[in-house]
């Protein structure tokens, strides 16, 4: 079976650093073949080497020289495009052969989350094999109203794509263990994180936190929130696991290191 991983999440967060590392842990584990797909075409410089690179078909420099645009609009535009050359890519991904695919989306998560490019990406590449890393940015989960902001973020991506999608809360080599432990337990605790709230908010904003925060009780959208730091090599091999056991019953696992 092969599992294709997209790393969706807001600039900055560190997709393409953790898609870097993560190959490379995976590819040091027996009967594991990975590749890093980056599918950002104005990724000048990456964090990794791209066994297949996006930029070899299109890049946002020459699409602001052929159709006169500013950057923003290069950037809408060249993503929109990469889908002129999804077969390329699929023909790449079959003669590379790889067990493990990891696509590096790019840095604007809108560009990839919500067009329709995003969508016929996915269908291409990994359909039902696919599973979304959603990274939470930790500067912006410190305080309850972010953390929660950051949770419907996700909850975006899950509905439009409806994929399974495990959260990773990203780069807490920047938290405090404190802060860390914290955001956690918000995660597994919608009380605490609404009794955190209730000391942050007043008035109407703290009631309109405390209906989301219900509705997110309800829905329980973030499953495991995954603390990963990819400086420090913290989480790589439990995000494994739990794809693993997303994915294919967790079977696998036991024999990694």
């Amino acid at each position: 079976m092969v599992i294709v991983e997209f790393f969706v999440g807001c600039a900055g967060t560190g997709k393409s650093t953790l898609t870097g590392i993560y190959c490379d842990w995976l590819n040091d584990q027996p009967d594991l073949d990975a590749i890093a797909i980056n599918f950002d075409p104005g990724a000048m410089r990456l964090p990794y080497k791209a066994d297949i690179n996006i930029r070899d078909y299109i890049r946002i420099e020459d699409v602001m020289e052929e159709y006169k645009l500013g950057p923003n609009g290069a950037l809408v535009a060249s993503t929109d495009l990469t889908i002129n050359f999804l077969n390329d890519i699929k023909k790449e991904i079959n003669e590379l052969r790889p067990n493990h695919i990891l696509v590096d989306t790019p840095g604007q998560m809108e560009l990839f989350a919500f067009r329709t490019t995003g969508l016929y990406i996915l269908a291409s590449l990994g359909g039902h094999n696919s599973v979304m890393n959603y990274l939470v940015d930790p500067t912006l989960a410190k305080r309850p109203t972010g953390f929660v902001t950051a949770l419907y973020l996700g909850l975006s991506i899950q509905t439009r794509f409806f994929v399974p999608q495990q959260y990773i809360l990203s780069k807490i080599d920047q938290l405090s263990q404190e802060e860390t432990e914290e955001i956690i337990e918000w995660s597994s605790d919608f009380d605490k994180l609404e009794n955190a709230m209730n000391l942050e908010t007043k008035g109407e904003r703290r009631e309109l936190n405390t209906q989301l925060i219900l509705a997110l009780k309800t829905l329980n959208i973030s499953g495991e929130l995954l603390p990963i730091s990819s400086i420090e090599n913290i989480g790589i091999a439990d995000l494994y696991r739990l794809i693993s056991q997303i994915a294919l019953g967790g079977e696998d696992f036991s024999e990694l290191t």
